[in-house]
């Protein structure tokens, strides 16, 4: 029996894993001369004998992979040439829109984890890492923070010199849990701060026009609720990360912001997009021959690689988008990494991607929101407290509410994605779709708060 494990890295193929299959050397204990035998296989060749999908080049059809065309309003597909557009190539894609003011809100209250560098005026040695435990006096309106700087002499004859960075206001509590990784290379608890505030600037460069489904002339918001569920399938059957799902969904609504789509090349488009992700987050990749295959001979392994190369031309090569996994995992160091309130996390998480109504909605905003949701769900006190605020790029309470609803109201309303339901309704998933829609239609019923006051705290822990 394989044995079930409960993370999103269940079925991924490590090199400690495949380094039995992937090479083989007899080195001969006598002569160091003698040649080496090695067999090989590229790390993102055809994988079907890993992956458990079987190649186009036998004549039965497994049990275990249907061949599935996209259904609903854009079935049948047929190839056609594909219509030229006169669309304007525009290098910078993810340029800023009008309709981002409202529905993308700037946390402006932010706070910044780097402040300035400033000489003691004491000569008293500074501290290198700042405290467990800060707070922000009530009475400042600025806070700044003195840090010694690395590059700064311990020599009293050096000219003390020091720059001031401001940042606002922090008027919560939250403890350096980063601290405890100083010994863990792999955590990069040292470049970490870097690492988000990057990824907080990335992530509004990425965002896809959330007017675009307005602009598509044969396009409406069901038929993306169709594509999209179909990938979900896709991508669950070739038993990907979350994270290519992710980018997947992102390149194509990307895509569709820029380029007129036609009806008929809709499923050679997410087919295409999840082709890329696959190859630029997977250890293994499957081959183009079983995404041709799981299209039931919709587009053929040509088509899809030509697809692969018209869309990463019109993005221009630009894969750098700041996946919601990112932004979870941040925010799971201050949830202790609880695995209940993560799996429930991941799945709601998932509905601001697959729903068209978060589409222009930043990956922070959606992760902080859906870790909010799962721990309300899971009667957790204080809901939302100094550390979850912190570790999830500044978010209160105030600035998740639109988006908290939004959730809310979709796990309420009638199933619309079958796949996507039935992926989270199994036991490796905790059946995190069942429960939440069960809890949400009770907690609508009796009339709750979703933000009561006495749920959250810019404390640690609520005071009696």
């Amino acid at each position: 029996m394989p044995q079930t494990v409960n993370n999103e890295n269940e079925y991924r193929i490590t090199r400690s894993k495949a380094a039995p299959t992937v090479s083989t050397v007899h080195l001969s204990s006598d002569d160091s001369q003698q040649p080496v035998s090695v067999d090989t296989r590229q790390y993102l060749g055809d994988i079907s004998n890993q992956m458990g999908v079987v190649s186009t080049s036998t004549t039965t059809r497994p049990a275990n992979l249907r061949r599935r065309p996209l259904g609903g309003d854009i079935a049948p597909l047929q190839q056609q040439t594909r219509t030229n557009t006169n669309s304007q190539r525009i290098h910078d894609p993810l340029a800023s829109t009008a309709g981002n003011d409202d529905n993308v809100s700037d946390i402006e209250n932010r706070p910044s984890d780097y402040v300035g560098v400033a000489e003691s005026s004491d000569k008293t040695a500074v501290p290198a890492r700042l405290p467990q435990k800060r707070q922000a006096t009530e009475s400042s309106t600025n806070l700044v923070e003195k840090l010694r700087g690395s590059n700064l002499s311990n020599n009293s004859t050096t000219n003390n010199t020091g720059s001031y960075k401001k940042s606002k206001l922090i008027d919560y509590e939250w403890q350096d849990l980063d601290e405890e990784d100083l010994d863990d290379p792999l955590m990069a608890s040292e470049y970490v701060n870097d690492i988000m505030h990057y990824f907080y600037e990335l992530e509004r460069r990425m965002l896809p026009d959330p007017q675009y489904l307005f602009r598509q002339r044969h396009l409406k918001p069901k038929m993306r609720s169709i594509l999209v569920d179909w990938l979900v399938e896709m991508h669950l059957k070739f038993r990907l990360l979350p994270e290519s799902l992710f980018l997947a969904i992102n390149l194509m609504d990307r895509f569709m912001s820029l380029e007129v789509v036609q009806i008929d090349k809709l499923q050679l488009l997410a087919t295409g997009s999840l082709f890329i992700a696959a190859k630029y987050e997977e250890v293994f990749s499957p081959s183009v021959k079983n995404y041709a295959y799981f299209t039931d001979g919709s587009y053929s392994e040509d088509e899809i690689l030509q697809a692969e190369k018209y869309i990463l031309t019109v993005l221009n090569f630009d894969l750098n988008y700041p996946n919601p996994m990112n932004f979870l995992r941040r925010i799971s160091k201050a949830d202790d990494y609880d695995v209940q309130s993560r799996t429930l996390g991941k799945y709601l998480l998932e509905i601001t991607a697959i729903d068209y109504k978060f589409i222009g909605y930043k990956p922070s905003l959606c992760c902080a929101s859906a870790m909010y949701l799962a721990r309300l769900i899971l009667g957790k006190s204080p809901v939302w407290n100094g550390n979850l605020i912190h570790y999830s790029g500044g978010y209160r309470v105030n600035n998740m509410k639109v988006c908290v609803e939004m959730i809310f109201q979709y796990l309420i309303s009638p199933v619309e994605h079958d796949e996507f339901f039935k992926k989270y309704a199994t036991r490796k998933f905790m059946k995190a779709s069942m429960l939440c829609r069960s809890w949400a239609k009770k907690f609508h019923a009796e009339g709750k708060d979703l933000f009561d006051e006495k749920l959250s705290t810019h404390r640690l822990t609520i005071e009696n």
